[in-house]
């Protein structure tokens, strides 16, 4: 009985250790199905957020390129102010797109390879000469001349900051020692494990157990890319667990130069606020405004050492931390051959060379950005803006956005400093624009440019001033039978009483009345007194009406005070009616957005030039004049110590009640600028517009590049002398009297003392009067500067010449010459008019006579017999009988 119970004791063991074994197999094999099955979903999750993924990248914003022309005004340091902001580096030799060389005047540029909105431009090398201010013997890269050339734009920020950013890079474009670096430092098995690397884990765990702490990790680049695009970064068993299955379909999948490219576009290598820096292209032109391709051994290295913790060795806030994990990289570099020793000597004496945390701001010019969203806007949602990686291509320029920010700061300050006023007290704002095409070249919103607070060029409105004047003299100067430039205007006294009781009584800066005086002086002095009595003759519905013209969209008040400026406006809506004037009367919308493609560079919409006809060519033209005598002999003259003599700048000073704001509005021939100085909480600044604003925009208009010589006059404008009476000083009968441009349609009263009877009109009228006709293109003259003396010596020649006719016209004549009695001239234009009308039908009369006395004498002869050929040809005048 008992061998019995031990002999089944004996068989049961096998038959328990075999259905172990087949549980086992059961649950590896449940187990395997599970692990397979989960590994399909995993697959399948993978493959999808893979094949579909598409990054959410902000529109990139450019700079207008800069294009050099041959004969272009330009200064070696807005020269090099450009390449700056293109990131150029000025090198002894050229080696790579992205120099600049110069010897003594001539320069030498390798421009980069960039896609503008009307297409890619490959690089190229250009030289060409500056002299003189000025481009000359522009060539290629064969010696070929070039008419002009442009260079890339300047990348100048991204819109709607926040979010993940980056710049991906394809495999192509990724520079090989960037690749091998990454591979030595990150996972130097990465072109052979099949996602996990068994050798890597153990000589990671080797290490951590030599150093007592974790020092190095036995992830793949491949797991890191998982983890970066599927987990978080909290450590734990499981997320380990997924990352190594993931690894592992990833490997079967993509080819490792896809994921290598992946990794580089996904790898998270700093933070700037709420914007976080994914990826090698963009972290770049982060630290060292660079493009990838472009980067050093030492710079590749440093970026290299971020991918381990980039808030760690960050090398703004950790220095020290940052050099030594770069010069860490640069001896793994040199052990596995990538550089020799004598570079790895050189890269580790070189500082990080990182650029200012300032200079990589996302948004470095938020006054210019803010307009152009506003642009933008209708076009493009806030979301496609966000996440579509638009690039978007812009009118700033940066050169003249760099001054403008220098004259804006250090000018607030110096007359912080020079005025006794508290420090940090005042505000200002600035916008330029160009004339011709409303292209918006800078703007300054703060006298901290980059700070991205209030915009006091687009937000602060503020009253104007004297600067609203120009408008009411335009109104006058369109009624051409009424008034003109020589027009007296009386500065006196006025007094209204409103219907509330409230009474006007407006008074001069110098608490003075001059009394008559000419309506250009009148604006050039700024008198208070003269433009009421002019804008209230005018009507105020008619300045309005004026002023909307001009391109102001601003509420107008309906009360006299409008005229002499209690009118709130922004500096870039005084830009927009004063650049108006400059354009002679054509009124161009200002913009700042040019074109917009999307992030390959195709699909472009391009934004045109926006112009319409605000005022006729003529008035423009005579308000330009008066303007320009505002700088000259008002209150912009002190602009001159500075500005060169011989470009014809205008403009008008603005100060409001009590000093609270100063303005100076004006131009040259090719640029509009604005400036505004006040305070913020709108107390006493102790400014004037020629003490404040216009010392500003005289240090802008200083550094800018302008075209010098005389402005032309449009058709329809003629000069004449005028005397202080603003009668016509006829120069056949006197000298002298002040040279002022008049509409065609004016009739000047003559003055007494240039009175003479002009008795050849019938000569003029019946050949043409040629002066009259090539007085309307005035190509040589320039307003304030008088009548060209090459001009005026051919007119004096052309009546030389008359004068010499007449008088062998009446020696043949033999008529004796008697004493004309005094020229009466009649009181009114009218009386004057019609008087010329009766002398001029009394000199056909006689014109008549003669014609049919010269018929009569060739019918004579030819009865004579003699030969018509012998006959006095009578057709000239110098020899009518």
């Amino acid at each position: 009985m008992a061998s019995t119970k031990r002999r089944r004791s004996k068989a049961s063991k096998p038959g328990r250790l075999h259905r172990w074994m087949v549980r086992l197999g059961l649950l590896a094999l449940v187990g395997g199905l599970v692990l397979v099955g989960y590994m399909v979903y995993l697959d399948v999750q993978l493959r999808e957020r893979l094949d579909s993924r598409q990054y959410q990248l902000p529109a990139r914003v450019f700079a207008r390129p800069l294009v050099l022309r041959e004969g272009m005004v330009m200064r070696p340091d807005e020269l090099q102010t450009e390449f700056e902001a293109l990131n150029y580096r000025e090198q002894a030799t050229l080696s790579e797109p992205g120099q600049w060389t110069r010897e003594g005047m001539d320069y030498r540029v390798w421009r980069r390879d960039f896609v503008h909105a009307d297409g890619r431009e490959p690089a190229q090398v250009v030289s060409f000469r500056l002299r003189n201010d000025e481009i000359s013997n522009l060539r290629g890269e064969g010696g070929e001349r070039l008419k002009e050339f442009r260079l890339d734009a300047a990348n100048i920020g991204t819109l709607l900051g926040g979010g993940d950013d980056r710049n991906p890079v394809r495999f192509a474009d990724i520079p090989p020692l960037l690749a091998n670096t990454l591979i030595a430092v990150e996972d130097q098995d990465f072109l052979y494990h099949f996602g996990v690397s068994p050798r890597g884990i153990a000589r990671a765990m080797v290490a951590n157990v030599k150093a007592g702490e974790v020092v190095q990790g036995g992830s793949t680049i491949t797991q890191q890319l998982v983890k970066n695009i599927f987990f978080d970064h909290k450590p734990s068993l499981w997320r380990k667990f997924n990352e190594a299955l993931m690894a592992v379909l990833m490997e079967l999948h993509y080819e490792k130069g896809y994921i290598l490219q992946e990794y580089i576009n996904e790898v998270w290598l700093g933070q700037q606020g709420s914007r976080a820096i994914y990826g090698f292209g963009l972290a770049s032109e982060f630290y060292f405004q660079k493009p990838l391709d472009t980067l050093e051994p030492h710079q590749i290295a440093l970026l290299v050492g971020l991918a381990k913790g980039a808030s760690y060795y960050n090398p703004w806030r950790n220095p020290e931390r940052a050099l030594e994990r770069r010069n860490t990289v640069l001896d793994v570099m040199q052990e596995q051959g990538l550089i020799t020793a004598e570079q790895h000597r050189v890269y580790k004496d070189k500082p990080l060379e990182v650029a200012s945390a300032g200079a990589a701001a996302q948004n470095p010019y938020p006054a210019f950005t803010e307009r152009l969203l506003e642009e933008l806007r209708p076009y493009y949602s806030y979301e496609e803006l966000r996440t579509s990686g638009l690039r978007v291509y812009t009118t700033l320029a940066p050169s003249v956005q760099k001054l403008a920010e220098d004259a804006v700061s250090g000018g607030a300050a110096k007359l912080e400093k020079d005025r006794g006023i508290q420090a940090d007290s005042l505000q200002a704002a600035t916008v330029l624009l160009d004339n011709h095409s409303g292209d918006v070249l800078a703007m300054v919103g703060d006298r901290r440019p980059h700070y991205p607070g209030f915009n006091r060029a687009l937000e602060a409105r503020r009253q104007v001033g004297s600067l609203i004047k120009p408008a009411v003299y335009l109104t006058a100067l369109e009624r051409p039978f009424d008034y003109n430039l020589a027009t007296l205007i009386d500065d006196a006294p006025i007094r209204i009483e409103g219907d509330n009781g409230e009474v006007w009584m407006p008074s001069n800066f110098d608490k003075k009345a001059h009394g008559q005086v000419p309506l250009y002086m009148a604006l050039a002095k700024s008198y208070n007194l003269a433009t009421a009595r002019l804008g209230l003759d005018l009507g105020l519905q008619n300045v309005r009406q004026t002023i909307r013209r001009l391109g102001v969209q601003a509420d107008l008040p309906r009360v006299p005070s409008m005229l002499l400026g209690a009118v709130e406006m922004t500096p870039y809506e005084v830009a927009n009616m004063y650049q108006t004037i400059a354009n002679g009367g054509e009124h161009v919308e200002p913009r700042t957005l040019l074109a917009v493609s999307n992030a390959d560079g195709e699909q472009v919409q391009h934004f045109r030039r926006r112009a319409n006809r605000g005022v006729d060519a003529v008035p423009a033209y005579l308000l330009r004049f008066a303007l320009e005598k505002a700088m000259r002999e008002g209150t912009g003259r002190s602009a001159y110590r500075i500005l060169p003599g011989s470009v014809s700048f205008a403009g008008k000073t603005g100060t409001t009640n009590d000093y609270r704001d100063s303005w100076f509005a004006g131009f040259s021939p090719g640029v509009t600028a604005v400036v505004w100085l006040g305070r913020d909480d709108n107390e006493r600044t102790s400014l004037t517009g020629s003490t404040g604003a216009l010392t500003i925009w005289t240090e802008i208009m200083r550094q800018l590049p302008h075209r010098h010589g005389r402005i032309q006059a449009p058709r329809g404008v003629e000069y004449k002398p005028v005397n202080a009476r603003g009668q016509y000083m006829n120069p056949e009968y006197c000298r002298g009297g002040t040279e002022l441009p008049f509409s065609y349609e004016t009739r000047l009263q003559p003055a007494p003392e240039c009175a003479g009877r002009d008795r050849w009109r019938w000569f003029r009228d019946l050949f043409g009067d040629d002066e009259r006709q090539e007085a309307a293109p005035r190509e040589e003259m320039t307003p304030g500067w008088g009548i060209d003396p090459r001009e005026r010596q051919r007119r004096e020649e052309r009546e030389r010449q008359l004068q010499e006719q007449l008088r062998r016209d009446d020696e043949m004549q033999q008529v004796p010459q008697t004493e004309e009695e005094p020229l009466q001239f009649p009181q009114t234009e009218e009386d004057l008019y019609l008087q010329e009308e009766r002398r001029a039908e009394e000199e056909r009369r006689i014109l008549e006579e003669r014609r049919r006395r010269n018929e009569e004498i060739m019918r004579e002869r030819r009865q004579q017999g003699v030969p018509v050929e012998e006959a006095q040809p009578w057709e000239e005048e110098d020899q009518w009988p």
